[in-house]
C-alpha cells in the first residue's frame, strides 16, 4: 500500500487548520523541511492545502527506483497520465528518451545532498508533445535527518520559455541593424526522423508572408518557396543536425498575390538532445528586398551609399508625424546630427573608407532607434532624425544621449582606429510648424553645439536647453554617487500585527550627495531609472543588506531583510546566480532574504521573469509583491506568480481614519532597488466603511492564495487596530517604527 493509499480521501469532519498553522507549515514546506521529523503520511493532506490549485507528486527515496508514492489529480491535467498510471514510476519517466539535459543533473545533485531546487526541463506528454515543465524539488528528512521523501511542485511554463526565446531573437534582429524590414522568429523541433514542426512563431508575419500567425503555424511557408530554392531548404535540417552553430539562406516566396519576395532564413540551433535523436533551432525571417512590383518607386527615396531615406521621404512622415501629434496630444523632435570632423576624415582618408564610416554610422544610429523613428542621410556625414509620439518634450533628451553614445564607440576596420563622436540640434514641435522652419532650428541648435567644441547636444528653446543641461549634470552626479561610493542603507521594520513582535526589516537606500546632504528616493530614482543604473545599484545594495544582516544573526537578532528589486534587474540573466553568490558570501540562509516585487510593473514583464523568481523561491528566496491594488494587478497572473507575500498598497491603509501629522515621509515604494515611501498625495482617510471592506477583501484575496498579508504606511491607532480587526498578518509604518539609519552599512 503507498503512502497515499494509506493516507485515505480527506475526512470533512476534520477541523480546518488555522492561519498560523498554514503559514508556518508553508514555511517548512518551501525550506524543504530542514532539520524537521516529518512523517509523510501525515503530511500529504496538509501539503494539498498549502499547495491548493498546484500540481505536486511525492517521490520515496528510500525505495529502488525513487517511485511515485503520491499523485495530485492535477497531474492529469499537465502530462496526459492518469495518476492511476504514475504511481510506482520514477518521476524522471516524463523525460521519455530525452535524458541528457544538464538540468537533470543538477536536480539530482541537489535532492542527494538534501538541497531544494528549482530547475526548468523538456517534458513529454502522453501524446508525445513537448511541454517545458518547472519542477520545484524540495526534500524531506525522516526522524534520523536523511532525506527520505521528495516533493515536487510542477508547471507548465512552455509559454514563458518560448516568450524568452522570441525576445532574444528580437534582441539579436536589433542588435544586427536590420532595422524597420519586416520580420518575424521562429522556434522548431526535428525529430528523429527528420520531420520539422514549428513550436512558436512571434512578429509581423502578414508583412513577410501574407499570413496570419495562426496560418503559419498551421501550414508553415514551405510551399511558398519557389521550387529551384526547396532543396536548399530540405537539407538544412540535416546540415545542422550534423553540424550545429548557425546559417543563412536566401530565397524567393510567392505570396498569394502572385506578389514575389526574397527573404533571409537566418537559424541556429538552441538545444540538441542527442540521445532522443531530436535538435530544436531558433531562427527568423525577414525580408531583404522589397515586391518586384514596388522596387522601382522604392528606390527613388533611397540614399545609395547608407541605404537610408533622403531627405524627400523625411518632409512626408514629418508633415504626417505633426498631425498625427496636434490631434493626439504627443510630441515630435527632430534632431539634427553631423559627425564631427568629417571634412578632415574625408581630407586626409580615401573617400572609400569614408563612406563606410558613413555606413557604419547609420548602422548604429538605425541600432539606437524605435521602428517608429525616421533616420534619414541628410549630406556628407550628417543626419536628420525624426522622433514620433515622445510624452513631452523632456523625453527626446534620453533619445539623443543614445544616439551620441551609439556614434562614440571607436570605429575599426583592422587596419584604422577611429574614434568618432557626434553634435546634434534638437527642434521639439509641440504646436503647427511649418516643416522647413522647423528643419532650420534644428540645424541652428545643431550649428551652437558644434561651436562648443562638439559631442554634445543643443535645444532649439532655451527653456528646455537649459532643463536638458541640467538634467545632464545630475546625471553626472549620480554616477558619481557610484564611484565615490556615496550609498547607504536605512531600515524599517515589520511588525506582526497580532503581537507586535519583529518579522523583519526593509532595507531602504539612501544618498548621500556631497553638497545636498541626505537625499530621498524621490529625488533621485526616477533619473537613475531613466538611465538605466537601477541594476548597478541593486549590485550594491543587496550585498550591504545581506552584511547587516548576517551581523544582526551573529548578534542573536536574527531577522529576514527585504531588498526591494526592480523588473528590468529581474530580467537579468545572472540575476539568480548573483543573488546566490551574494548570500553565500554573506553567510547568510536564503530564507532570510526577501526579495519585493512592485504590482505596478509591466504586468508581461513580471510573467516573463517567472522562471527566475520560482528559481530563486524554490532555494528558499521569500517573494513579496509590493503595492497591490494601486497598479493594474490581474488576479490570475497574480495566482501564476511564484510569492510569498502580498503588501497592500499604502494608500489604501490611509484611507482608514485620518493621518497624524507625523512629518515623516510618506508614499508609495517604486519598482527600483531598495526604495522607500516618498512624497505622496494621498487623501485624507474617510472613513467610509466601503474602505474597511475594500482592504478586507484584498486581505482575504491573499489568504485565499496562501500567502502573508502585508499593510505598509500605518500611521494612525485607528489604522492598525482595524487592520488588525480584519487580520491583516503585518505591518509597517512610522506609527510603528520609521527607518532608521545604520552606519554599519555605510558604503
Amino acid at each position: 500500500m503507498t503512502d497515499a493509499e494509506r493516507t485515505g480521501p480527506k475526512d470533512p469532519r476534520r477541523p480546518t487548520r488555522d492561519r498560523a498553522q498554514l503559514a508556518q507549515l508553508r514555511e517548512r514546506v518551501w525550506s524543504g523541511f530542514a532539520s524537521e521529523d516529518v512523517d509523510l503520511v501525515s503530511i500529504v493532506e496538509p501539503l494539498s492545502e498549502v499547495l491548493a490549485g498546484e500540481v505536486f507528486v511525492v517521490s520515496d527515496l528510500r525505495r529502488i527506483g525513487s517511485p511515485l508514492v503520491h499523485v495530485e489529480p492535477g497531474f492529469e491535467r499537465l502530462t496526459g497520465y492518469a495518476p492511476q498510471a504514475a504511481l510506482g514510476r520514477e518521476l524522471g519517466f516524463l523525460l521519455r528518451n530525452d535524458t541528457d539535459q544538464e538540468a537533470v543533473r543538477e536536480a539530482r545533485e541537489a535532492v542527494r545532498e538534501g538541497n531544494a531546487i528549482g530547475v526548468t526541463l523538456r517534458n513529454y506528454r502522453a501524446d508525445g508533445s513537448l511541454f517545458w515543465c518547472e519542477q520545484r524539488h524540495h526534500p524531506v528528512r525522516d526522524e534520523r535527518g536523511r532525506v527520505a521523501h521528495l516533493v515536487t511542485v510542477l508547471r507548465d511554463v512552455t509559454d514563458q520559455v518560448h516568450a524568452y526565446g522570441a525576445e532574444q531573437v528580437e534582441r539579436e534582429q536589433s542588435a544586427a541593424g536590420v532595422g524597420g524590414a519586416p520580420w518575424f522568429a521562429y522556434g522548431a523541433m526535428f525529430d528523429a526522423q527528420g520531420a520539422f514542426r514549428l513550436s512558436w512563431v512571434s512578429g509581423d508575419t502578414v508583412a513577410v508572408l501574407g499570413r496570419d500567425r495562426a496560418d503559419v503555424m498551421r501550414d508553415g511557408w514551405a510551399e511558398m518557396i519557389e521550387p529551384e530554392a526547396r532543396a536548399i531548404v530540405a537539407e538544412r535540417g540535416a546540415a545542422l543536425r550534423e553540424a550545429g552553430g548557425s546559417r543563412r539562406d536566401r530565397y524567393r516566396l510567392r505570396l498569394a498575390g502572385g506578389d514575389e519576395r526574397t527573404v533571409e532564413d537566418a537559424v541556429s540551433v538552441s538545444w540538441v538532445a542527442a540521445e532522443a535523436r531530436l535538435f530544436a533551432v531558433h531562427g527568423t525571417v525577414r525580408v531583404v528586398e522589397p515586391p518586384r512590383s514596388s522596387v522601382r518607386a522604392a528606390l527613388a527615396g533611397v540614399d545609395p551609399t547608407t541605404g537610408l531615406p533622403t531627405e524627400e521621404v523625411l518632409a512626408d512622415r514629418l508633415v504626417l508625424a505633426t498631425r498625427r501629434a496636434q490631434r493626439q496630444g504627443g510630441r515630435v523632435a527632430l534632431v539634427a546630427l553631423s559627425l564631427d570632423h568629417f571634412a578632415f576624415v574625408e581630407t586626409h582618408l580615401d573617400a572609400q573608407r569614408g563612406e563606410r564610416l558613413e555606413r557604419e554610422a547609420a548602422q548604429r544610429l538605425r541600432r539606437a532607434l524605435r521602428r517608429s523613428d525616421t533616420l534619414v542621410r541628410a549630406g556628407r556625414g550628417e543626419f536628420m532624425v525624426l522622433l514620433e509620439d515622445l510624452p513631452d518634450a523632456d523625453a527626446a533628451l534620453p533619445v539623443v544621449d543614445k544616439l551620441l553614445a551609439w556614434v562614440s564607440r571607436p570605429f575599426d576596420d583592422g587596419r584604422l582606429r577611429v574614434e568618432l563622436s557626434a553634435s546634434a540640434g534638437v527642434v521639439v514641435a509641440d504646436g503647427p510648424l511649418r516643416i522647413d522652419a522647423l528643419r532650420d532650428e534644428a540645424v541652428g541648435a545643431l550649428a551652437r553645439a558644434r561651436a562648443t567644441g562638439g559631442g554634445g547636444f543643443a535645444f532649439a528653446d532655451p527653456a528646455l536647453d537649459e532643463r536638458a543641461r541640467s538634467r545632464r549634470a545630475f546625471e553626472l552626479e549620480l554616477r558619481g554617487a557610484f564611484a565615490g561610493d556615496q550609498w547607504l542603507l536605512h531600515y524599517q521594520p515589520r511588525f506582526r500585527l497580532s503581537g507586535d513582535e519583529v518579522t523583519g526589516f526593509e532595507a531602504l537606500v539612501r544618498w548621500r550627495h556631497p553638497e545636498r546632504g541626505l537625499l530621498l528616493p524621490a529625488d533621485f530614482l526616477g533619473e537613475l531609472e531613466r538611465m538605466h543604473l537601477g541594476g548597478e545599484l541593486f549590485e550594491r545594495v543587496l550585498p550591504l543588506a545581506l552584511r547587516r544582516a548576517a551581523e544582526r544573526a551573529r548578534l542573536g537578532r536574527a531577522a529576514r531583510v527585504a531588498v526591494n528589486v526592480g523588473v528590468a534587474e529581474l530580467d537579468r540573466d545572472d540575476l539568480v546566480p548573483f543573488v546566490l553568490r551574494s548570500l553565500e558570501r554573506a553567510g547568510v540562509p536564503p530564507a532570510m532574504l526577501e526579495l519585493e516585487l512592485h504590482a505596478g510593473a509591466d504586468p508581461s514583464a513580471l510573467m516573463r521573469c517567472a522562471p527566475r523568481l520560482a528559481a530563486l523561491r524554490a532555494h528558499g528566496v521569500r517573494l513579496a509583491l509590493d503595492g497591490f491594488g494601486a497598479g493594474d494587478t490581474n488576479l490570475a497572473r497574480l495566482r501564476e506568480l511564484p510569492i510569498d507575500m502580498l503588501k497592500i498598497d499604502r494608500s489604501f491603509v490611509q484611507r482608514l481614519g485620518g493621518r497624524v501629522g507625523s512629518g515623516g515621509p510618506v508614499g508609495s515604494n517604486a519598482p527600483v532597488a531598495s526604495n522607500d515611501p516618498v512624497g505622496s498625495n494621498d487623501p485624507v482617510g474617510s472613513n467610509d466603511p466601503a474602505d474597511l471592506e475594500l482592504l478586507r477583501a484584498m486581505v482575504a484575496i491573499g489568504r485565499g492564495l496562501g500567502l502573508t498579508v502585508v499593510a505598509g504606511g500605518i500611521e494612525t491607532e485607528e489604522q492598525r487596530s482595524r487592520l488588525r480587526a480584519i487580520a491583516c498578518d503585518e505591518g509597517q509604518g512610522y506609527l510603528l517604527a520609521p527607518p532608521a539609519a545604520d552606519v554599519a552599512d555605510e558604503a
